[in-house]
């Protein structure tokens, strides 16, 4: 036989093993689908609390699970579930209330596992501190409105979101403020913290990292309320997810919880490496990977995994939320959570 006659031989047999592999992957389409990476929209806020995400991406935890992540960046919860609720995005990592809210109004999502609890704070600077001294009431602050002519400036997120609810909370139910002297003003959470320290907030509601870089910043920011203080067992950022995507994706979900659960892990076992990761999403070129361990070591930072536990904080938010007029109707808060990816990922 000669060399031309091998060779034409080799080929002939290379392609008959191609077909092959074709047809038995054509009458086997897990197989197809073992080999290809399952890809996942997943929106978030740029937070600490969003930090599992950018550890489980910038780990490689995602990939080595057989899941492509695309992520998406949004400046408030409320614009967020709105692009979730049109389809563009798969999943997100947001305050828990405006996915509520855009579940009373009937919107396909539910809430599979949590990331962070009480991580809100309401800090303030300038003449409003000074004149607060640190404790706020509703004598103080209707003394500043008084003695400056001027309602007191606080920012917030947009109505329906965490921030928002928990400050009208502590405003209004814990402080018991006049309304007649606060002016709420609603911004995205970079403008928030960009107006706070130019001096056109007396206060602003803000969480980690934010808290860790304004103080460093300016050391006369001082935090008016906790977390804990505004509402108890505040709760905070979870993961939501599309029903469509639940349903055709679940294997996948329990896959990226594992990978979820695995990040919390880690930001409490070792801040350092955690903060070196996730910088690279939340704060390259703006701050540096030893203020985000900072952030990370702040007792404002509490992330909690577990979805179950924080149900009836919860609902006692979406009551009040209810109560302000941010949420339409009443939605059974266990209905919203969906236990079953969560529960496969953490099973024996």
């Amino acid at each position: 036989m000669t060399a031309l006659t091998r060779r034409s031989a080799m080929l002939a047999v290379a392609a008959v093993a191609s077909l092959t592999a074709a047809s038995l992957t054509a009458f086997t389409p897990g197989a197809a689908r073992a080999a290809d990476p399952v890809k996942l929209e997943v929106g978030y806020i740029p937070i600490l609390a969003a930090a599992p995400l950018f550890i489980l991406e910038g780990e490689g935890w995602a990939r080595e699970a057989g899941i492509d992540l695309k992520l998406t960046k949004f400046e408030s919860g409320p614009h967020a579930i709105q692009a979730m609720a049109a389809g563009k995005i798969d999943l997100l990592y947001a305050g828990v209330a405006p996915v509520l809210v855009a579940r009373s109004k009937g919107a396909d999502v539910s809430v599979i596992a949590n990331s962070a609890v009480e991580e809100m704070v309401v800090a303030s600077r300038g003449e409003f501190a000074k004149a607060l001294g640190g404790k706020a009431t509703a004598e103080s602050i209707a003394k500043f409105a008084a003695d400056t002519g001027r309602k007191v400036k606080i920012g917030t997120q947009p109505p329906g979101s965490v921030p928002d609810t928990v400050l009208r909370h502590w405003l209004f139910k814990v402080v018991k403020a006049d309304p007649a002297n606060v002016e709420i003003i609603s911004m995205g959470i970079e403008k928030t913290q960009q107006a706070l320290l130019a001096g056109a907030l007396d206060a602003a509601t803000i969480r980690e990292p934010t808290v860790t870089v304004t103080q460093k910043v300016d050391p006369n920011v001082g935090l008016l309320a906790t977390g804990a203080e505004m509402f108890p067992n505040q709760p905070g950022t979870v993961i939501a997810v599309r029903g469509p995507v639940a349903k055709d994706h679940g294997e996948a979900l329990t896959r990226l919880l594992k990978a979820h659960i695995r990040a919390v892990d880690q930001i409490a076992k070792d801040p350092a490496r955690s903060a070196k990761v996730a910088n690279e999403y939340l704060g390259k070129g703006l701050m540096e990977p030893a203020t985000l361990e900072a952030a990370f070591r702040s007792p404002g930072s509490k992330f909690v995994a577990d979805p179950h536990g924080v149900v009836p904080a919860v609902e006692q938010m979406m009551a009040y939320a209810k109560e302000i007029g941010s949420a339409e109707g009443t939605i059974p808060v266990a209905e919203a959570f969906d236990f079953r990816f969560y529960d496969a990922a953490t099973a024996k």
